[in-house]
């Protein structure tokens, strides 16, 4: 654990009062706020961050927003990349522990395994925020702020839009991400949830939110399916719904598919969805996301209050809005 406007309007976005702001539990102010501890005003604050996989669009689009937004508040970030690897996260959060870093972003990969990379920061008495991925519900990590996105309403947009679109149902194949991933785990759940009983899921793959492993198992699925048996293709991201819809097209069978369906609104998506071999995505501000961290990491870092949680909405993207979007 996605393109977009450009980073200027995400910011003004932001400005202008689009984020939702929850208190909870775990700060030392009574509004469940938590405060950091002033430091010298000209020290240059050395932030840490993990991110799950650089290789994945929506996130390089959001790693250049944080580097752009740490240039203009003074501060320096050490991105590292996971990989999509828990081995691989857990050395990078401890290699970044000795850089003795000021704080640390973390984008879980694994809503259960990735906690013990988490815990690692807090033992070392650094504060952690978590990035655009959750871990499990339930969990007691001690993190100071969760900046990202409700994945399951991702999951609820889509539905809603198959039911829309389908109002007799039909018969759908679902991409998953990485099962246990708190991106992958909640769009799925809100989609489950939210979509109309005449729906059937006839196949399931998880291709772990890359391009290429979808298209592979789609076309898997297509030799298991002849034309007229399925009507959807259901993504957790966009990568995966551009790699089923790349096999859908070199089978030729793109005019069976009513609709191919992703999560994040990458620059790549949105080109499918203006060629017709994708319809729609539900976009996430993965831009506004990056710049709200550093903003919020910065700020207390130097003494301010932060909340526990920030969240950006979603906004679902098909042939209609396009333009909107469309760079």
């Amino acid at each position: 654990m996605g393109m977009r406007h450009k980073l200027a309007a995400a910011t003004a976005m932001l400005a202008a009062g689009a984020l939702t702001l929850t208190g909870c539990a775990g700060g030392s102010n009574a509004d469940g706020s938590t405060a950091g501890t002033s430091g010298a005003a000209s020290k240059t604050y050395n932030i840490g961050v993990v991110v799950l996989d650089l290789q994945d669009p929506d996130l390089a689009h959001m790693t250049d927003a944080m580097k752009k937004t740490a240039d203009e508040k003074g501060v320096k970030l050490n991105i590292t990349d996971s990989k999509k690897d828990v081995g691989s996260e857990l050395n990078q959060v401890e290699d970044l522990l000795t850089r003795q870093v000021d704080a640390v972003i973390m984008q879980p990969l694994d809503g259960e395994a990735s906690q013990n990379a988490a815990k690692r920061v807090i033992a070392a008495n650094i504060p952690l925020f978590i990035l655009s991925t959750e871990f499990a519900e339930g969990s007691n990590v001690g993190y100071k702020s969760y900046i990202g996105v409700d994945d399951t309403v991702a999951g609820e947009m889509q539905a809603e839009y198959l039911n829309k679109l389908l109002p007799n149902g039909g018969n759908i194949v679902f991409a998953a991400g990485i099962y246990g991933a708190s991106w992958t785990d909640r769009r799925k759940s809100g989609f489950d949830k939210t979509i109309n009983k005449n729906f059937k899921i006839v196949a399931e793959f998880q291709a772990k939110g890359s391009r290429d492993e979808a298209k592979r198992n789609m076309e898997d699925t297509l030799q298991r399916f002849p034309s007229g048996k399925i009507d959807a293709v259901v993504a957790n991201n966009d990568e995966m719904a551009i790699g089923a819809a790349s096999a859908i097209s070199d089978a030729g069978r793109t005019a069976e598919f009513k609709a191919v369906v992703g999560v994040d609104g990458t620059d790549p998506a949105l080109k499918d969805i203006k060629a017709g071999t994708m319809t729609a995505t539900v976009r996430q501000d993965s831009a506004g996301q990056g710049v709200k961290a550093v903003e919020v990491v910065t700020d207390f870092l130097k003494g301010g209050n932060v909340e526990n949680r920030y969240t950006l909405p979603f906004t679902l993207i098909t042939k209609d809005n396009l333009s909107d979007f469309l760079k």
